[in-house]
């Protein structure tokens, strides 16, 4: 594997994960004269680029979002704090943010830490404005705060860790209002400084700096995408600086942190065996590299369009980054593995390849898990129906309209997924090592997965995850299912953000009745949920699930008008009752946080228009399938603005404005 790496095969890979710009660095400063080595730095430049040829010397200065590893620094940030007696981790967060309220009384026992390893009960995030495009102008403190406000809980604070963004800004607000300086000002000379980083921000200082990398949708550039969630995946950096951050945690180093406060976070937060958070960290315990007895601190992060990894060996003093524009997070932390594998060779330290398991399948499945068939609810996979044919094996089902079928059968390890001829009993363990295993945590019903893959052609990744909910009974009248039911099969359209905000390239929301189990499903940008019905026009979240698949729940209400408003900061409005865009429309008046929708009549079909339009504000053009095929944030875009047939056109801006249009 590491031959392979230094041959050039990792840079082969990188054309088919549609990977744009990459850096990737690896700090090794156990001696003095060592520095900071490049292993590729390379920075894609057009969007139709598919490969990056060759290896670069020099460090390539192309600044990245780094997402969620925004979530290390503000830790480390407000661990300086505690270091110097100012903050009490374990004190209420209402002591240093007085204006912090919910619906729910709960919210005065969330503590600090339980910011930092996301066990606050808290529903994920607010996601109304959390990402502009070219734009850095937003009261992001005041949004939140206001929407937290109407806000409850998932669970009570310290029950158990499920990934949470909204976390990570409060800890924000807490570094302002104990440090008496604005975010921004406290990172640039409290950890940037400190560390001689000449990058490391946000968008407040790095706006329309000249070495930001560029962002691309649908092979379309779009200039640069700013995180206005300055805490939870704000900051801003080039991979060399990120990885000098990443080596302030080696033992020893004391420039930002105390040895003690960098242990707080660099342990384990959770007993349970199914997330492994420290404090900011995602991972402060990897299976394979504890086997190795190296300790490694692994934080992943992505916006919409940018990813980032660092990974940090404190004991044998490496820090690997990784940060692209396209790919994911998850391509980045397989590519981190590999350095941090070759780094640890270096020091005489083989990191074994992890493998699956031998298993023995079992002729027939104990009739004592007959009780789990049903329905399961994932954020992965929507809905999972589980049945034991003839108790031969597990069969799952996934989807609605159309629906795929896994087979798995039983050993001593738990259901093993396989491929094959299962009625035949002609089957082999599917390369994709996957086992299920159905547990009762806490009154409830889990499917926990252990899974290896290897979806980088890098390097195996072994996970141990709860990946789905059993879903209990929740009768509800037939009534209240027609109405959910009428909702299906058409399209609600995103109208509640600022002119600017990312959501708008993919703007959509589509729900699904379950065939009256008093559940709906509802698909949006940031994935698949799963709502429990309580009325006509109400669902609540439903899923209880420790670790990543109960992040980013909210509620929903429809009002009277048949608009859809979510607790997370989105409203939406149903696209079957858009008005026409005619040539009879010649002006639209704009609103702020409130975009005038239309669907194309077919007498524009495949006609384009022009327009003159204020400042601050957009055009964004769909075709009938939903997809953004004009946007006025795209470099280059043009003055000719195409008028699919069947599609959707939205007027974005302000108060005040208007927005003049001409027909071809």
């Amino acid at each position: 594997m590491n031959r392979k790496i230094r041959n050039g095969l990792v840079i082969a890979g990188f054309g088919t994960f549609g990977i744009l710009g990459v850096t990737i660095l690896v700090a090794n400063v156990r001696k003095a004269d060592d520095g900071l080595r490049v292993y590729a730095a390379q920075t894609a430049s057009d969007a139709d680029e598919t490969t990056i040829n060759g290896w670069e010397s020099e460090v390539d200065n192309t600044i990245y979002c780094t997402g969620s590893v925004s979530k290390v620094y503000v830790t480390a940030a407000v661990m300086q704090l505690v270091d110097q007696g100012k903050v009490d981790l374990d004190a209420p967060v209402t002591d240093y943010i007085d204006d912090f309220k919910m619906a729910d009384e709960r919210y005065k026992d969330i503590t600090v830490r339980m910011l930092m390893n996301h066990s606050s009960g808290l529903m994920g995030t607010v996601l109304k404005d959390d990402t502009l495009i070219n734009d850095n102008v937003l009261d992001r403190e005041k949004l939140m705060l206001t929407n937290l406000a109407t806000q409850h809980l998932k669970a009570d604070p310290g029950a158990y860790s499920s990934y949470c963004n909204d976390g990570f800004d409060l800890l924000e607000i807490i570094v302002e209002r104990v440090s008496g300086m604005d975010y921004t000002t406290y990172v640039e000379k409290n950890i940037a400084d400190k560390i001689g980083a000449t990058s490391i921000g946000t968008s407040d200082n790095m706006f329309e700096n000249e070495n930001l990398v560029d962002i691309y949708s649908n092979e379309k550039c779009y200039g640069n995408e700013y995180c206005l969630d300055f805490g939870a995946g704000g900051i801003v950096s080039n991979a060399k600086d990120t990885c000098e951050f990443g080596s302030t945690f080696f033992k020893g180093d004391s420039r930002l942190l105390s040895e003690k406060c960098k242990d707080e976070m660099n342990t384990l937060s959770t007993a349970s065996p199914y997330s492994f958070y420290g404090l900011g960290w995602d991972e402060v315990s990897i299976k394979q590299y504890e086997d190795a007895g190296v300790k490694v601190l692994c934080k992943g992060g992505d916006t919409l369009n940018q990813h980032a990894n660092l990974m940090v060996a404190p004991d044998e003093e490496i820090s690997v980054c990784v940060t692209t524009s396209g790919g994911s997070s998850g391509y980045n932390k397989a590519v981190c593995e590999a350095l941090m594998n070759i780094a640890l060779e270096e020091q005489g330290i083989e990191i074994d390849e992890v493998t699956a398991p031998e298993v023995e399948f079992k002729n027939a499945v104990p009739e004592e898990f007959k009780k789990y068939e049903g329905y399961y609810a994932s954020p992965y996979s929507g809905v999972i129906e589980v049945t034991f044919p003839d108790m031969k094996y597990m069969l799952l089902k996934t989807g609605t309209d159309t629906t795929s079928e896994s087979y798995f059968k039983y050993t001593d390890n738990g259901f093993v997924r396989v491929k094959g001829d299962i009625e035949a009993d002609n089957v082999k363990v599917d390369p994709e090592y996957t086992c299920y295993r159905v547990e009762e945590i806490n009154g409830g019903i889990y499917i926990v997965a252990d899974m290896i893959s290897n979806n980088s052609d890098l390097v195996n990744n072994e996970n141990t995850t709860i990946v789905a909910e059993m879903m209990a009974p929740n009768p509800v009248s037939e009534n209240v299912i027609n109405a959910w039911k009428e909702r299906e099969n058409q399209k609600y359209a995103i109208t509640s953000d600022k002119y600017s905000s990312a959501i708008y390239d993919t703007p959509f929301v589509e729900m699904t009745e379950l065939d009256g189990s008093g559940y709906i499903m509802v698909n949006m940008t940031m994935g698949v949920r799963i709502l429990r019905i309580e009325d006509e026009n109400t669902a609540s979240f439903y899923t209880t699930i420790p670790g990543d698949a109960s992040r980013d729940m909210f509620d929903m209400t429809v009002n009277d008008d048949g608009t859809v408003v979510c607790s997370n900061g989105y409203s939406a409005i149903p696209v079957e009752v858009l008005d026409k865009l005619t040539k009879d429309v010649t002006k639209v008046a704009l609103k702020t946080d409130e975009g005038t929708w239309f669907g194309i009549d077919d007498s524009l079909a495949n006609t384009s228009i022009s327009v003159d339009r204020p400042e601050n504000s957009a055009v964004f053009v769909y075709d009938k399938y939903g997809d953004v095929i004009y946007s006025s944030h795209m470099k280059g875009y043009g003055d000719t603005i195409p008028l699919p047939k069947g599609g959707y056109i939205a007027f974005l801006g302000e108060d005040g404005g208007t927005v003049a249009i001409k027909y071809e």
